[in-house]
Order: structure tokens, then sequence, then C-alpha cells
């Protein structure tokens, strides 16, 4: 069994270098007081993958491209070239019905999916998940799936949705060759749950802030999820071991 990866969301370059410190595996790039996916400005982007790059080699990044509608396909398209010019290795665009019909969604997924961009779409599960838009990114060639949530006010995602419904997620994914990640309001007290459903990536901002996610980082707070994602995996690995 491999590790669940943690990602981080940040929103500047300090920031980026406590989840580094941290020893965060993926950091990631947004501005949470511009919504769910709200985006960095481009131009803050460059130098902090510049400067991870130089200081910890090792991270992965992320960048998302903002809360766009699906039906602004072109708009979407436009950001999503120039935010992986930054060097970043994924760029993350949310699938959100809310922002427009399905065949939108669809037409969105195939052409980010075209775009030759290392896109990572973000399924937003507020009005639940459409088993029809997750076949359609199954034929595309992303290398991670993420599943989040656009209302944060409502709770975390592993309270909005049922375990069966996340392991269909996560299987879906995988089937394709993609790594499973799952985002949405997640608390340090849900890891059990988390280990149990075992995606790829479990994504945190809230939690480790003061405050809401609007809130900056705490290094002590990053500090104890790593250690507590570190441990719940070695457990699952010990255990799964020790049954073999």
């Amino acid at each position: 069994m491999s590790a669940m990866q943690l990602l981080v969301s940040v929103r500047d370059a300090a920031e980026a270098r406590l989840a580094a410190a941290a020893g965060v595996e993926l950091i990631d790039l947004k501005e949470p007081k511009a919504g769910a996916l709200g985006a960095v400005a481009l131009g803050t982007i460059g130098p902090i993958v510049d400067e991870l790059r130089a200081s910890h080699p090792r991270a992965r990044i992320s960048a998302t491209v903002g809360d766009l509608p699906l039906g602004e396909l072109d708009a979407m398209l436009a950001q999503v070239r120039v935010t992986a010019a930054t060097g970043v290795d994924w760029v993350k665009v949310g699938i959100d019905l809310a922002s427009g019909s399905r065949s939108e969604a669809r037409c969105a997924i195939e052409a980010l999916g075209a775009s030759g961009a290392p896109v990572v779409p973000v399924f937003l599960a507020d009005r639940g998940i459409d088993p029809t838009l997750l076949e359609a990114a199954a034929r595309q060639p992303f290398g991670a799936w993420m599943l989040d949530t656009a209302d944060k006010s409502r709770g975390s995602l592993l309270e909005l949705m049922a375990d069966d419904a996340l392991v269909d997620f996560i299987a879906r994914a995988r089937g394709c060759g993609a790594l499973a990640g799952l985002a949405g309001s997640l608390r340090p007290a849900e890891l059990p749950r988390l280990t149990r459903l075992a995606p790829d990536v479990i994504g945190f901002r809230g939690a480790v802030c003061g405050g809401d996610r609007r809130g900056a980082l705490v290094p002590e707070r990053l500090a104890a999820l790593q250690l507590a994602v570190s441990r719940a995996t070695t457990n699952t690995r010990l255990a799964a071991c020790a049954e073999a």
C-alpha cells in the first residue's frame, strides 16, 4: 500500500516555505479569500515555484485557476495555459455543476484533456457526483483527479458524502491510472476514516490555519498534521504486512 500524500493549500511565498519546512509533499497555490479554487496572482506563482525547486526539489507544486464557469471554456483554457507556463506540476481546474450544464462540463473535461497541460480536474461534490462526468474524465490523460467542495460552510467532504461514493470515486480514478485525491474542509479527526478510504492525496487548508481557511497557516498545526498523516499511513502499512 502506498502512503497517502498530504496536500496543503498556501497563498504566498511565506506560507509555501512553512509548508515545505513541515515536510508537506504537495504544495497547492490557492487564494482562499477568492473562493473555493481562488487563483493566486500569476506574477506570484513563478517566483514561488523557482524558490521551491531550489530549496525543496522533491515537493510537487499545484496551482488553481480560479472559480471559472464551465461555459467560459476559452477563458478557462487560456488560464490553464498561462498557469502551466509558470512551471507547476499540476494545474487544478474546477468541474462545478453549479456553474454550468452537464454538457458544458463534458466539453470542458474533453478540452482540458486535450490541452496538453498537466490538468487535474477538481470535481466539486456539493451537488453530488455525476458518473457520466467521471466516465468522460476516464477517457482523458489526467494524472490525478480531486474531489472537493465549493461551500466550505456546509462541513467536510466526509460529512457530505457516504463512503461508498468516495470509494467509487477513488476506484474510477485509479482504474484509468490516475491518482485520487480528497479535499474539502477535512479535519485531522477524520484521519482514521481517510486512512480506511486510502486515497492517494488528502488536501487540507482550514484545519492548519488560525481561524478559518482564510486565516494564516499555523506552523504547529502543520507539523502536527504532517506527523499524524505519517503515523496513520505507517500503521496501516504495518497492519497490512501483519495480515499478509
